[in-house]
């Protein structure tokens, strides 16, 4: 299958993102895909204190981890605080995560690369089941630095069984802090491309202290 790679980036209002947000166009800097044995030996905590700029300039301050969870992660962006299970992943609705969903992302964040877990989606019309899969490790320029990230992609599965029908998001995570610094949706077009969409790049970081 040929697959182009037609990356941009699009902007999403605070009031519909059900996750994150983003916005103006720009090209994302490539990341460096070359494996390495590092491995997160724990999950890092919730960054607090820092603060990043997203490529179109909205503010984001990372407030730490919510009190009763610390995988529950408190990103404010738009005056509000948005909560993010390790920093990234939106759970249902007023529903916090699913034990099987927190160690599907235990099992890809700890874990070498290729490890890979899933879970059932709560309440999914669209997808019954979500596969967490630990894709990478390597490097992503931000503000000129390089940082280490580790890439893990998500995909929801079709509830009716369609093997044709899915929607796939991945996650570069900085590996020093935990933040989130780019996220991409992979859309198979029918023509047999795939389009590959920016929807969240940091492009500066300030770290606490």
């Amino acid at each position: 299958m040929r697959s182009a790679f037609n990356t941009r980036l699009i902007r999403a209002s605070a009031a519909g993102a059900a996750c994150l947000l983003a916005a103006s166009c720009q090209t994302a800097p490539p990341i460096d895909r070359t494996s390495n044995a590092a491995l997160f030996s724990v999950v890092p905590t919730c960054a607090s204190g820092a603060s990043a700029n997203l490529a179109d300039g909205l503010r984001i301050k990372y407030l730490g981890s919510d009190p009763d969870d610390p995988h529950r992660c408190m990103v404010q962006w738009s005056d509000r605080a948005h909560p993010l299970y390790f920093g990234f992943w939106s759970a249902e609705p007023k529903a916090p995560i699913t034990e099987e969903a927190r160690a599907a992302f235990l099992t890809a964040l700890t874990g070498p690369v290729g490890a890979s877990a899933s879970f059932p989606m709560q309440g999914g019309r669209l997808w019954n089941r979500a596969t967490v899969t630990h894709t990478s490790n390597g490097t992503i320029a931000v503000a000129g630095q390089t940082r280490t990230a580790l890439e893990l992609a998500v995909v929801l599965h079709d509830a009716q069984g369609r093997p044709d029908v899915r929607a796939e998001t991945r996650y570069m995570i900085d590996r020093a802090t935990g933040v989130l610094l780019r996220r991409q949706t992979v859309t198979p077009m029918a023509n047999g491309e795939v389009t590959t969409t920016t929807i969240w790049q940091v492009g500066s970081l300030q770290e606490a202290g």
